[in-house]
């Protein structure tokens, strides 16, 4: 089963479906917030005020896809044009118990609002021996971002 080798296992939100998609290793997204400034009257310095909050894009890597996936289906869709492309994902992170791998629920949840596929880079090794599609590289844009860390 690929879910004991990937420690980043993504679902889309609103299915909430089995894992569809693991990753060894995932960028996460940084949010920045530019900065307005307001000069009143005769004031000398400017008064600075939280502008806009921008996110950048999340990049996944060395992963596999299920083969029979709605995950891969929306990749493809996305890239050659199919009507619905934006969809929350979900990213499940998992800690490795012990040698037999991932135990239990994640550890940490990260919920990736709107998001759609912007890079793809498919795998070049090929593995007669396993249904799995593998994965590159992944780079999706999203407009927002939420962390939920599980008790």
């Amino acid at each position: 089963k690929f879910d004991q080798n990937y420690r980043f296992h993504i679902t889309e939100a609103e299915k909430n479906l089995d894992t569809s998609a693991g990753f060894t290793k995932i960028s996460v997204p940084d949010i920045t917030v530019q900065v307005a400034e307001y000069r009143e009257g005769v004031m000398t310095y400017t008064e600075k005020f939280p502008g806009i909050p921008k996110v950048g894009d999340c990049e996944m890597f060395k992963g596999v896809v299920k083969k029979n996936s709605d995950f891969l289906d929306w990749i493809l869709k996305s890239i050659n044009g199919g009507q619905k492309y934006r969809t929350d994902l979900l990213i499940h992170e998992y800690q490795i118990d012990d040698e037999f791998g991932i135990k239990g629920t994640p550890s940490r949840t990260i919920t990736l609002y709107n998001a759609f596929p912007i890079e793809y880079k498919p795998a070049t090794d090929l593995d007669a021996s396993n249904n799995d599609i593998s994965l590159t590289s992944l780079k999706v844009s999203l407009e927002e971002i939420a962390v939920n860390i599980v008790q």
